[in-house]
């Protein structure tokens, strides 16, 4: 793998012009997600950088971003290292998570346009047809899902603040994976949210949500 100058290749096959600083934060975040660099894995700035095509500047740049979003700790005299997250920082995240994602849920069902709905059906409709076949557990519309309820609360702050939070969140996903039979209760829960918020009832629909959390909560820290 390695990084152009400037000139990388957007969603759509469009070019866009950005700096090896964010490209190298966005391939290193991956990296991370995908679990291609585990918890508790030091991050080796000679290898990556020769792997990724770059001078170390630009890749140290990118290490000290991943810091400041909750991917990497840094460890005196020892470099850094993916964070590894133990079931009680999973624990302070998914309060801070149901307090934002609750509310925004609320808000959703509130303010959401009628084309918003339709897309939280087709992201539901998409996933389902995965699951169909799919025994690894995955979902690969899950944080989309949650990223429009936020977008669709209709409160720019709110969503800020959670969209920050999901990094993290992913993060927690790797640490714990997934089984198939909670991919489809997750599904389950979801279509639970979105029929709240479809009926505008902020109450259920924030009340839904809660219980997602919290199942998933108990999931990743069981």
């Amino acid at each position: 793998m390695s990084l152009g100058s400037d000139d990388v290749t957007a969603p759509h096959g469009r070019l866009t012009r950005m700096p090896l600083r964010e490209q190298a934060v966005g391939v290193l975040r991956d990296m991370v997600v995908s679990g291609v660099l585990g918890p508790g894995d030091r991050i080796n700035e000679a290898d990556l950088a020769s792997q990724l095509g770059i001078s170390r500047g630009p890749l140290r740049e990118a290490i000290q971003r991943l810091g400041a979003e909750g991917f990497v700790e840094f460890r005196q005299n020892r470099g850094a290292f993916v964070r590894s997250l133990s079931p009680e920082d999973v624990r302070h995240m998914y309060e801070v998570r149901e307090l934002i994602e609750v509310k925004a849920a609320s808000l959703a069902a509130q303010n959401a346009t009628e084309e918003g709905v339709e897309e939280m059906r087709r992201l539901i409709a998409a996933t389902d047809e995965v699951l169909r076949t799919d025994t690894t557990g995955a979902y690969p519309t899950e944080y989309d899902l949650h990223a429009l309820v936020l977008e669709l609360s209709g409160n720019p702050q709110l969503q800020r603040i959670g969209t920050d939070l999901q990094v993290q969140v992913r993060l927690a996903r790797v640490r714990s994976g997934r089984s198939p039979e909670r991919a489809r209760e997750a599904l389950t829960e979801h279509l639970q949210i979105i029929s709240a918020i479809a009926d505008r009832d902020p109450r259920r629909a924030g009340r839904e949500m809660r219980a997602h959390l919290r199942r998933a909560l108990d999931t990743l820290t069981a």
